[in-house]
């Protein structure tokens, strides 16, 4: 496998994202500090919870 950096590429990836990352910051400046610590939390757990989930669902729907 041959890996090399491309220019500009994370640039590009934040043009498209950066909208969305900005409003969900201004969703969650809208909590305490500590209510953020427990969102961070949530997210941080649920997300592989959902990866997971997802793969579950994907190995008994697989041939269907």
């Amino acid at each position: 496998m041959l890996a090399e950096p491309v220019p500009d590429v994370l640039a590009g990836v934040e043009a498209i994202v950066g909208p969305a990352r900005g409003r969900i910051a201004e969703v969650i400046g809208g909590y305490s500090p500590e209510q953020q610590e427990v969102l961070f939390d949530y997210f941080a757990r649920a997300a592989p919870a959902y990866r997971e989930a997802s793969e579950e669902i994907r190995k008994a729907t697989r041939g269907r």
